[in-house]
């Protein structure tokens, strides 16, 4: 059987692939940033991935046959902030990691993401160049150059995910919710697209992907394009809520140091020639699964 060795175990994406690993019965070594204790039974060890050596160490002790890599210096603003951490952690991280499973013959999985884009076009393919705008796509599209050039390794650019928190730190998918019950006003961007994948849909996705012999590039999003205005009002007309609280803004009326990508949506079409059976529901029928 496999072992994987899951990095990010703490974060939104990575609670939900070890929930799915563990349902699997699937032996896992998990790393987080910096939060200890157990989740879902499994112990969760800190490693700092901007320090080659303390990787390595932490590496050779799990010895896994499959890498999931999910951990990253993973918001816009925090990259943008401190962009020589984010280019250690990122970059630099993701290029021990690709280093050492190549070496030990374990196959590895980079989870990067769809702002590796302008978002001038939008339905970007994986034959389509990358042109990030922001600190944190330049070293996500530098990581995936580390692990591209190795045999066992592949890329999935996933697109903006949603769903209930594993780990007691609300997501936004939740505020929004809270929101509209309580009736608080609630800023949604209206001219900035993605295609949403609801979380449980991209984890089992990931594994599937993690058992296969596919090594490359791949793209993995919802089947809808979309602002997250227009998945607010969604939202709302499911949980029967007054959508009158969400406010329309404009991506460029926010102050930002940076430029937003303006429609950054993912074609996954390989993605369904390669998976089949794997299921890809509609953004409401995901929230519905989620709000039952």
């Amino acid at each position: 059987m496999e072992h994987v060795l899951l990095t990010g175990a703490s974060g939104q994406l990575g609670s939900y692939l070890l929930r799915e690993l563990r349902q699997r019965e699937v032996p896992v070594t998990a790393w987080s940033g910096s939060r200890t204790g157990p989740l879902f039974g499994v112990p969760l060890r800190p490693v700092d991935l901007a320090d080659p050596d303390a990787v390595a160490r932490a590496f050779a002790e799990a010895q896994p046959t499959v890498v999931i890599h999910t951990a990253a210096l993973a918001t816009v603003a925090q990259c943008c902030r401190a962009p020589e951490q984010a280019d250690r952690i990122n970059r630099g991280g993701t290029a021990v990691l690709s280093e050492l499973a190549a070496r030990s013959q374990a196959r590895l999985l980079l989870v990067s993401t769809d702002l590796v884009f302008s978002g001038e076009k939008g339905w970007y393919r994986e034959s389509d160049s990358p042109g990030p705008l922001s600190v944190y796509g330049r070293t996500k599209a530098a990581a995936e150059q580390a692990v591209l050039t190795r045999p066992r390794q592949a890329v999935v650019r996933v697109s903006l995910l949603f769903g209930p928190s594993l780990t007691g730190r609300p997501s936004f998918f939740e505020e929004q919710r809270a929101a509209l019950r309580e009736r608080r006003r609630c800023p949604l961007f209206e001219d900035e697209w993605r295609t949403p994948l609801g979380l449980c849909t991209a984890a089992q996705g990931l594994w599937a992907l993690a058992q296969s012999d596919f090594q490359g590039l791949l793209h993995l999003g919802g089947p809808e394009r979309m602002t997250r205005l227009e998945m607010g009002c969604r939202l709302a007309s499911l949980l029967g809520s007054d959508p009158s609280v969400l406010e329309p803004v404009s991506r460029l009326q926010v102050a930002s140091p940076e430029p937003r990508p303006r429609d950054t949506s993912l074609d996954a079409t390989l993605w369904r020639r390669l998976f089949p059976k794997q299921e890809w529901p509609t953004f409401e029928e995901s929230l519905s699964q989620m709000t039952t």
